[in-house]
């Protein structure tokens, strides 16, 4: 069964904070789980195989902005089938 959930999070955040939240993101891929949490909301994304990573940048006279992205693909589960027997039969 597919689902979809959306999270969104944006607040102002001095330099430390941000930098715990790009270690945890690291530690996050590290592990293979990274979970956000903003009041009720929350979502664990789950980071495997082959990650795209996009990465924009844009400076202007007092404003600058970067953006980073990450795309991969989930694995379905696959449903278990009642499995196989192989065996050779007595003589």
């Amino acid at each position: 069964m597919e689902t979809h959930k959306d999270f969104e999070h944006e607040s102002i955040e001095d330099r430390e904070s941000i930098i715990k939240y790009l270690q945890t993101l690291s530690d996050g891929f590290s592990k293979g789980a990274i979970e956000f949490r903003s009041g009720q909301d929350s979502i664990i994304l789950e980071p495997s195989g082959l990650i795209q990573i996009e990465i924009k940048v844009r400076n202007n006279n007092r404003k600058s902005k970067l953006s980073i992205k990450f795309f991969w693909k989930d694995q379905p589960l696959r449903k278990k089938d009642k499995g196989l027997l192989i065996q050779s039969p007595h003589e």
